[in-house]
């Protein structure tokens, strides 16, 4: 199994502001993502974010009927998308990669979800679009449980509407 985080933030690493907006970050960002969900077998989301992107509107979640779902939820939830379907554990999402033969993920927020893959060592690749907005309070790309990871810079892109992406290799001790 693959695994990419590829997330959008400010230029200081916030995700978010403290109660949750995102508004700061350009639509570019939601673009990127859907171009790499091209050469994925699925896209992982926690149920904060997948909230979000529901409450955007019916073209966001459409963009998305093609591609595989998986959305980590504490709750015992039954998606009304046929292509969305929940986890509440990474043995029941390893689960479900098993019986769906899903190889290639990419996961895309939020922050406790990228916190749990990279400190159980499953993340491969992390992508990092910076956007030229600062917050000086808000919700980190990761948080949660301490960890220390060590990264090996790529590449470096300019994307459109000021974007900086930074792509870079989990090393593997």
């Amino acid at each position: 199994m693959r695994i990419t985080v590829e997330m959008a933030c400010s230029a200081n690493g916030l995700i978010a502001t403290e109660n949750g907006n995102e508004d700061f970050l350009s639509n570019r960002n939601y673009q990127i993502m859907l171009e790499f969900l091209k050469e994925y077998d699925c896209l992982v989301w926690g149920n904060t974010m997948f909230k979000n992107v529901v409450s955007w509107g019916d073209n966001y979640i459409n963009d998305l009927k093609d591609i595989t779902v998986i959305v980590f939820s504490k709750e015992a939830v039954k998606s009304s998308y046929s292509n969305v379907m929940y986890c509440n554990s990474l043995e029941h999402f390893k689960q479900i990669c098993a019986e769906k033969s899903l190889d290639k993920i990419l996961i895309s927020g939020g922050a406790h979800i990228n916190t749990l893959f990279l400190k159980y060592d499953m993340v491969d690749n992390i992508i990092i679009n910076y956007n030229p907005y600062i917050l000086n309070k808000g919700i980190n790309l990761f948080e949660g449980d301490y960890f220390e990871k060590e990264l090996e810079l790529c590449d470096v892109k300019k994307e459109k509407e000021g974007i900086v992406q930074l792509w870079y290799q989990v090393k593997k001790i």
